[in-house]
């Protein structure tokens, strides 16, 4: 996972869990204490409330509930208890039988529990009870408690008091408003996190594409932050290092192409002075065969000391606007005949224009060409060169299907005096690497062991006449 996502996953879950932490806790205590005091209040209320009422009417309504005139004066003294949140109040006898109320109607009898079950007291009578809240519609809540109530019968009386949770209302409006503004703490959180990263993450991704390029081309531009925070000393340090491997690569190349010089001019005296000697000799000399096998070996070893100079040796570059289609075709006309020879295939697509030296790009495509054909050693042998544009930049992808790399050689092709050929001395892609970083390009490579190697080069595109005009 990217730093950035990490830094983001990080402050909405801390977000997440403070606001669950303070806000859950808070809802809770808040809801129980408003509720128990709720509770307090409608028992404390029918209590009241059957101390006022007549025990000689109401034993008389619970024996005759169709005297209107006695239920009349029991919810008379009911009403004065319906007010400040109280709705109702109601008196059961046997059975679950309303015999009278006042204030609003209850909303659902069902939610009444079987009052006088056996199962409530030995004499049949309910014990003292408070409810749950009950949502009886969208946003209105009721809440309940039964008392029994003492009569001068034997029939059980039962006292329902019931009232609406008005702070409930006020609660469903608090977690709409928890739920948005925990949504706008999220996005303001990652609005943070965004210009956060801008701030940090944005330099390290810079100077990690700063290392990347350094590993691709030694000459790549530095990167400079200008700050003067940790990122800041990790960019001049990084620099620094950047310019002590450009420094010691530069005195081991001075160094190496002195000795090749030390060692290249005597190598062309020898030479002279051994066909000298071979034609005093004449040729019917019977040592003439040590001169042709001294001749031999002079070549060999100028050949050699010859591309230690190409290698530690800047060749100057002149740069112009190149067709590498025209370069990769005049190089295939090379490499024809042994491609020949070989029945190897070669295929061609593609074409782009960039702004570099033409005999340093020919050179280069040449050498991979030939290393491709040494890598083939099987039949229907196939090589590719396809070439397009990506980001401003010409891409050149140079393909076999020979036996690709090796894994642990793919850290070593790229360094000098690295060969696993006998003929070879080494330099062949170090070479290729540096001429193509002296354009401003870059190489790698992408193999697969049993089936093929690609070499990707890339070089800057060069401007079109009308970018030119302007």
């Amino acid at each position: 996972m990217k730093l950035r996502l990490k830094i983001l996953t990080l402050v909405i879950g801390i977000l997440v869990i403070s606001l669950a932490t303070l806000a859950v806790p808070i809802y809770w205590y808040t809801r129980t204490a408003l509720e128990q005091e709720f509770d307090q209040r409608l028992v404390t209320v029918l209590r009241l409330a059957n101390e006022s009422v007549d025990r000689e009417l109401l034993s008389a309504l619970a024996q005759e509930p169709a005297l209107p005139q006695v239920r009349t004066d029991i919810e008379s003294q009911l009403q004065r208890y319906t007010k400040d949140g109280i709705q109702g109040i109601a008196i059961f006898a046997s059975g679950n039988h309303m015999i009278a109320h006042t204030g609003v109607a209850f909303p659902e009898m069902s939610l009444l529990p079987e009052m006088f079950s056996a199962e409530t007291s030995t004499t049949g009578a309910p014990k003292e009870f408070v409810s749950e809240i009950f949502e009886v519609e969208k946003h209105h809540y009721v809440k309940y408690a039964t008392l029994p109530i003492a009569s001068q019968s034997n029939i059980p009386v039962v006292g329902v008091i019931w009232g609406e949770v008005q702070f409930m209302t006020s609660f469903d409006q608090l977690k709409g408003s928890l739920f948005w503004m925990t949504l706008v703490a999220i996005t303001v959180a990652v609005v943070l996190v965004i210009l956060f990263s801008r701030n940090l993450i944005g330099p390290v991704e810079r100077l990690a594409a700063y290392a990347k390029s350094i590993q691709k081309n030694l000459n790549t531009a530095p990167v400079t932050l200008n700050r003067k925070d940790e990122l800041g000393d990790l960019n001049r340090a990084l620099t620094e290092m950047h310019n002590e491997l450009r420094d010691n690569e530069q005195q081991n190349k001075q160094l190496l192409s002195g000795i090749a010089h030390e060692i290249k001019n005597p190598l062309g005296g020898l030479e002279i002075y051994t066909g000298l000697l071979q034609e005093e000799l004449g040729d019917e000399n019977h040592h003439q065969e040590y001169f042709r096998n001294i001749s031999r070996a002079l070549k060999n070893l100028n050949q050699t000391v010859t591309a230690y100079l190409d290698y530690a040796r800047p060749q100057k570059s002149e740069f112009e606007k190149l067709s590498v289609a025209s370069i990769v075709e005049d190089v295939a006309q090379i490499i024809q005949p042994e491609l020949d020879e070989r029945q190897i295939s070669f295929y061609f697509s593609g074409n782009g224009f960039v702004l570099g030296d033409e005999s340093k790009l020919r050179r280069v495509i040449l050498n991979l060409l030939k290393n491709a054909i040494e890598a083939i050693e099987h039949d229907d042998g196939e090589i590719s060169v396809q070439i397009a544009e990506h980001n401003h930049h010409i891409e050149i992808s140079v393909t076999d299907n020979g036996n690709g790399i090796a894994t642990e050689e793919m850290e070593t092709i790229f360094e000098p005096y690295y060969t696993t050929s006998e003929k070879g001395y080494g330099l062949g892609l170090p070479i290729a690497k540096n001429l193509i970083e002296e354009m401003n390009g870059t190489i790698f490579v992408q193999n697969k062991v049993g089936k093929g190697t690609t070499f990707r080069l890339t070089l800057p595109e060069a401007a079109s006449d009308a970018e030119r005009i302007d």
